[in-house]
């Protein structure tokens, strides 16, 4: 997701950081819109360039509950199915996934029928997996190197193959 902030450049505009005028909206329209009112700036006096930043994995992906189902548009699904029954996931990443979820879905869509507190989380329950872990208790990662090699799986590797590269991997123990 890019980030939906749109600096507003004019003839005027200086290079200085201090001087930088931004609007934040949910598309280019909206965003001229709200430099012309916030800016008391003229339609065809300025241009705008939206922020070339994206928004992280973990910020992206923790809107999903809502972003799946039509969110920020109101939709029949988003009405129907929102708050979801379960999640299921690894403690590992409970709080940079899950918790996340939590506080901004309840705070970008505030399910408010039926709801006495005005917060809506984005599922019932959290079920949490066992992870699968190496013999000295680390996850077990392609990038620390203590998996076997899911491309050779997907692939097919003959046996020799497969025990050659597990005798020459350090990190399978």
């Amino acid at each position: 997701h890019r980030i939906p902030a749109f600096k507003v450049r004019t003839e005027q505009s200086s290079s200085s950081e201090e001087d930088e005028k931004w609007v934040a909206a949910n598309n280019i329209e909206e965003a001229y819109q709200k430099a012309e009112t916030k800016f008391g700036l003229k339609k065809g006096s300025f241009t705008l360039e939206q922020d070339i930043d994206v928004l992280d994995t973990w910020f992206s992906s923790a809107l999903f509950p809502i972003a799946s189902l039509g969110w920020p548009d109101s939709s029949k699904d988003l009405e129907n199915f929102y708050p979801l029954s379960l999640m299921e996931t690894g403690s590992d990443i409970l709080f940079f996934w899950v918790a996340r979820m939590v506080m901004l879905c309840s705070f970008l869509y505030p399910k408010t029928e039926g709801n006495s507190s005005n917060v809506s989380p984005p599922f019932k329950k959290i079920f949490l997996h066992p992870m699968v872990r190496d013999s000295q208790g680390r996850k077990m990662s392609k990038s620390l190197g203590n998996v076997i090699d899911p491309l050779h799986i997907i692939s097919g590797i003959k046996l020799p193959g497969l025990i050659q590269n597990m005798e020459q991997n350090t990190n399978l123990s």
